[in-house]
Order: structure tokens, then sequence, then C-alpha cells
């Protein structure tokens, strides 16, 4: 019947944001089935496993021609990592933290929490799935998650240090073990995935529509594993923060996002960018790293009494940002809904055609 038909279709055509309601309610009811350390190991089936398979897709996806694209996008680039290392730290310590604390909003100890949350890389995972789905420059996305995590793993203390005064805790940062794990998560899928990408017959392969969408399928699958391990570990953890002060900071992260988000796209009109590098930087630009996060404040504040305030601006903006980037997917989408995920409006057709798009 035509209500059963129109039901299906919407199902269909909405099934991420549908998916990703599910795995907040799921989540919501028994954290523990998908929270890390659970039944589910999703510490390392998810966090370790499928981010890896997802970051192999991106590289069966990804041609060497547009990575090479994406390293001298220099204006999106420049866009992106100001946002993410710049503005948004210096923003909280000279502005909005001051403002925060002086107006009695915010205790300090949750402020300090959103200034060293300003100060963290982009995410590794979410970020570029969502610019897949959104059809953005997954180049120009992969890149600034590789660029940041790199150049955070030294900047993103040293911004903290700056802003915060606190130093010796450096010590208890491992840069050469953070490194080793963003070259086997990231970078050793992606370069796997463009070998294969690069044999023979294969280009014309990936390329096809239809192989296209199952791989979008399976990278939508592991977003929505993301969000359902993200929510059952928020759901899970107590803090024994007052849930007034939870719900304040709540909305201080979301102002803070749209601040962020907006403010990206009014740059990326400015400076000209494309349709596919607007949504790359309105996506990674505005996001922060909880893989990334969460053992750098561990080991820069271990054995500080406020070290659970530090940590709940990350936990609380992590699924934020998540389900933001996700409702903003369609519309982000609809930027670029004529253009097929290797176009770049300064291709021609038969460059188009030699990249398998």
């Amino acid at each position: 019947t035509d209500p059963v038909r129109r039901t299906l279709n919407f199902c269909k055509s909405n099934y991420f944001v549908l998916g990703m309601v599910a795995c907040i309610v799921a989540a919501s009811i028994d954290p523990s089935l998908g929270a890390n350390g659970g039944v589910l190991r999703p510490e390392v089936t998810i966090n370790q496993y499928a981010v890896k398979a997802m970051f192999l897709i991106s590289g069966l996806g990804l041609p060497l021609f547009e990575l090479q694209k994406a390293v001298k996008n220099v204006k999106a680039n420049a866009l992106i990592q100001t946002f993410i290392f710049v503005v948004a730290a210096f923003a909280v310590a000279v502005f909005f933290g001051p403002v925060l604390k002086s107006f009695g909003i915010l205790n300090s100890r949750l402020v300090d929490g959103i200034l060293v949350l300003a100060c963290l890389p982009t995410t590794v995972g979410s970020g570029v799935a969502l610019t897949q789905s959104a059809n953005g420059n997954v180049a120009v996305a992969l890149f600034n998650s590789v660029f940041s995590n790199l150049f955070g793993i030294v900047l993103t203390p040293a911004l903290i240090f700056l802003y915060m005064g606190n130093g010796g805790a450096l010590a208890n940062v491992d840069p050469v073990l953070a490194v080793a794990k963003l070259v086997s998560v990231v970078l050793v899928p992606v370069v796997i995935g463009m070998g294969i990408r690069a044999l023979p017959t294969m280009g014309g392969f990936l390329g096809a529509a239809k192989t296209k969408s199952k791989l979008k399928l399976a990278s939508d699958a592991i977003l929505l594993a993301i969000i359902f391990n993200t929510f059952c570990n928020t759901f899970k953890s107590g803090f024994g923060v007052p849930a007034a002060d939870v719900a304040v900071l709540a909305a201080v992260l979301a102002a803070l996002m749209f601040l962020y988000m907006s403010s990206i796209y009014f740059f990326s009109n400015v400076l000209g960018l494309s349709a596919r590098d607007k949504v790359a930087a309105v996506l990674m630009g505005s996001q922060k790293t909880m893989a990334f996060g969460l053992p750098l404040i561990t080991a820069l504040f271990a054995g500080s009494p406020d070290l659970v305030w530090l940590c709940l601006p990350i936990l609380l903006y992590h699924p934020m940002q998540i389900v933001a980037g996700s409702v903003l997917v369609p519309r982000l989408r609809s930027m670029v809904v004529d253009k097929p995920a290797g176009y770049d409006e300064g291709d021609t057709p038969d460059n188009r055609e030699s990249m398998g798009h």
C-alpha cells in the first residue's frame, strides 16, 4: 500500500538519522553493552578495527591525484588548521573563559576544561565519515585529520601550558607511542586502500556506483557503531558533577559549536572555497578528538582533584558534535548534490573520468 511504501521510502532515505536515534535510545537503556570494557569490547572492535576499516574504505575511494590536490589546497587547509589550533583556544582563553567566570555562569574548573577542549586537534574518525556522508572533500578532511593530530602531539600540550600556565606534566606524554598509534590507525589503512585502488582495473571497479554505494553503507555502519559506543560511555560515566552544571555546560558547548561552524562557513565564503571544501572545513574545523584528548588530559593532570571536571567538556562535546554533524549532513549534502564525490570545480570531464568517478 501507499502508506507502507512511503514509510519504507522514508526509512531508506533517512536510515542514518533513524539509526543514530536508535543507537542513542539503545545506549540509554543498557549503556554497559556498548561501553568500553563491556562484552562487545568496543575499545578494540570499534576504536581499533572498525576505525581502521573506515580509513581503509577512505583509501579505497581516494585517488592519489585527489590527495595530492588536498595537500596543495592551501586556503582550505589553512582555514581548518587556524580554527583548530588558533581561533578556538584564543577565543576561549581571552574572551569566553573570562566572561563565563566573571558572570558565574560556570565554575573555573569547567572553564579550564573548555580551554583544554579548545586546544585539542580535530577528530580522526567521525569527522572524515561525516564529510564522506555529506559528499564533502574527503581528501581535505583526511589530510587535516592526520596533520592536526600529528601536529597536536606537540602543539596541544604547548597551548595548554601557554594558556593555563602549568608545566612539568608534559613528561607523562609519550609522543612516540602517540605517533605510532596514529600511523597504525590512520595512515597505514589509507595507504593500503589507495594501493588497492591503484591496481589495474580496481580504479574502475571501486569507482562504480554499486561499489561506492556498498562502501558508503559500510562507512555509515561504522559511524553508527562509534555513536553507539560514545553514548554508552557517556551514559555509563558518573562524575558526580551537579546536573545543573552539566546542563549549563552543554548549553555553553552548543553555543561555542554553533559559533565555530558559522564562523568557519563565513570565512570559507570569504576565501571562495568550493562547496565540497566548505563541507570539509565546517565539519573538520569545528570538531575535537576525544580519542586523543582524554589520554592527554589524564596524563597532564594525573592526580589532580579537578580531573573529572577537566574531562567533562570533551565527553559532552564529542557526542554533541556527532549529533550536530549528522543532523547537518543532509543540508551540507544539498550544497554539493549535483557534484559527484570525485568532483571539484577545477576538474574537467576528462580528468574526472581518469579518477574513476
